[in-house]
Parts: structure tokens; C-alpha cells; sequence
């Protein structure tokens, strides 16, 4: 009863209406920090298993340098983008 006022209120479409585009831009802008905040720990395993494989040297083994520097990397930044995409359908509705 306290805030029955608000559904006769004029503007009430209108707020409505921007909320909802400023949360799919709060949604993007959730997804581009989780995305690029999961840098940090896949930087980290990727020196952790680089590290626990013998830390091949300048093209000793280059699929584990692969592996290791760029693939575990690339997986935890786009686990981190489609985490926070996912998770944040909050915003958007």
C-alpha cells in the first residue's frame, strides 16, 4: 500500500523503458570486467602448468608452450566472458 501511488504515476513506462536499456549496457560492461579480470588466474595456471612441465625453453616443446601460455590463458578470459554473460540476465530483463 505504500507505494501504490507509483503505478498511476504518468512516467512510469518511461522509466521502465530506460532501466531496461541501461541494464543491457550494465550487462556488457558486468561481462567485459569478469572477462577481463579472469586474465589473472589464467595467467597463473598457465605458469603453474608450465612450470610442472619442465619449463621447456624457446621452441623446445612448442606445443606446450602453446598450451600452456595462450590456450589456458584465451580458455579462462572467455570462460570469464560467457560466465558473465550468462549471469548477468538480471540486468537485461
Amino acid at each position: 500500500m505504500g507505494l501504490h501511488w507509483l503505478h498511476n504515476w504518468p512516467y512510469n513506462e518511461a522509466i521502465v523503458h530506460e532501466s531496461v536499456a541501461g541494464g543491457k549496457f550494465m550487462r556488457l560492461t558486468r561481462t567485459l570486467i569478469i572477462g577481463g579480470l579472469m586474465v589473472i588466474p589464467g595467467l597463473f595456471l598457465g605458469l603453474l602448468v608450465w612450470y610442472l612441465l619442465g619449463q621447456p625453453q624457446d621452441g623446445e616443446s612448442p606445443l606446450i608452450e602453446i598450451f600452456a601460455c595462450n590456450l589456458i590463458p584465451l580458455a579462462s578470459i572467455s570462460s570469464g566472458l560467457f560466465f558473465g554473460w550468462v549471469t548477468g540476465s538480471e540486468y537485461a530483463e
